[in-house]
């Protein structure tokens, strides 16, 4: 069978999550005996103009053609951000290039839920992967900007002004007008291409009425809706889709289990964390919870960190802040996940300040003898 995967990246180029999952798919049916290929995004804010071209290569047996877009140069980019015709009509001419016997997608964020709709055009069979909360949040998350947690149940100014929060245009109109009229400002503004795309409002200012009534017809095109989370699908039904959503539990590649690192005696509690180094996974509330514990007298603490704290310098550098105490100075790592094989911690933590979906890490710890703990 001819599969090919449209996903938002690829490793070795992007590693979170999505990337890692969708490659585990294509490296399993490959290994499985099917003809498997990948399109995804490549570059996402390079070069002078929106689409610049596509790189072609293989990664572990996977022909992968990445598509590099400078999102900040869309004609719109509120909306290419979830429905980008040039991705969409891309997809047309690599669908008859390739010739697939079914699609499956893992992620439109970057190629845009704009390459359902051709899919289903071109009479080809349909899988969507919800590996995240897109669909429903333009911030992916379901984690307000003042950071609280969201149901997804919002009007269309409630995503605008969660999105516009923290920006200075924003914070001028609640400085100057009355609620209603910044209100009737900001969603007129939305509707408009040529000041969302301006700096300041770029990335944040959209439509959000036509970007919920888009991307909720295009959870119907899909024949089968597929997560690994009961939470997630509870998400979307309580948002109103009535589409079926299947729940297929993630599986688990051992490979990485042949050699695996023995478990060594130490005076050390050992504390693990593997993952991006941003606000909502709740790095900083480990290493508070530590430093508590450590200047309360307990046993020595050891906490390494694999991630890139310069992804956010700000919350890097204050995550570098809370390092003081010798006992349990983190150490940083930024290699690919597949490359990590330290010595086996006491524990392996993973802390969210968000309504987290689920994890492939927290999964793949299940197989060492360690006690996986969730805060």
């Amino acid at each position: 069978m001819k599969i090919l995967y449209i996903s938002n990246g690829y490793p070795p180029w992007q590693w979170a999550g999505t990337e890692t999952y969708t490659a585990g798919l294509a490296k399993g049916l490959r290994a499985a005996g099917h003809d498997v290929q990948v399109l995804c995004g490549g570059h996402w804010s390079r070069g002078e103009r929106y689409w610049n071209g596509v790189v072609d290569e293989v990664v572990d047996g996977v022909p992968v053609r990445r598509i590099n877009l400078n999102w900040t140069k869309a004609p719109d980019p509120a909306r290419y951000l979830y429905d980008d015709p040039e991705s969409a009509a891309f997809l047309r001419g690599y669908l008859a290039e390739v010739q697939p016997d079914v699609v499956h997608v893992t992620s439109c964020e970057r190629l845009s839920a704009g390459v359902l709709p051709v899919v289903k055009e071109a009479g080809l069979p349909l899988v969507l992967s919800l590996t995240d909360f897109w669909f429903l949040c333009p911030r992916m998350s379901l984690h307000r900007s003042d950071g609280a947690n969201c149901d997804g149940q919002t009007s269309a100014w409630d995503c605008l002004e969660c999105t516009l929060r923290h920006s200075r245009v924003y914070r001028w109109a609640d400085r100057v007008l009355p609620d209603q009229a910044k209100r009737h400002s900001l969603l007129a503004i939305s509707r408009r291409p040529e000041w969302t795309r301006l700096r300041g409002l770029r990335g944040m200012a959209a439509d959000m009425t036509a970007r919920k009534s888009f991307l909720h017809w295009a959870l119907t095109l899909p024949d089968r809706r597929l997560t690994a989370s009961r939470f997630v699908r509870d998400r979307f039904v309580a948002n109103g889709v009535k589409a079926p959503i299947d729940l297929h539990p993630y599986g688990h590649d051992l490979s990485w289990l042949k050699e695996p690192a023995a478990n060594t005696e130490t005076a050390e509690f050992r504390i693990g964390y593997i993952g991006q180094m941003i606000p909502i996974k709740g790095v900083h509330l480990l290493l508070q919870a530590v430093a508590r514990l450590t200047t309360g007298g307990c046993a020595p603490i050891r906490v390494k960190l694999y991630g890139d704290p310069n992804k956010l310098p700000t919350y890097g550098e204050q995550l570098c802040n809370l390092r003081t105490w010798p006992r349990h100075c983190p150490m940083w790592s930024s290699v690919a996940p597949t490359r990590v094989r330290p010595a086996p911690p006491s524990l392996t933590g993973w802390m969210y300040s968000w309504c987290r979906r689920f994890g492939t890490t927290f999964r793949s710890s299940s197989t060492r003898p360690l006690p996986p703990r969730r805060r």
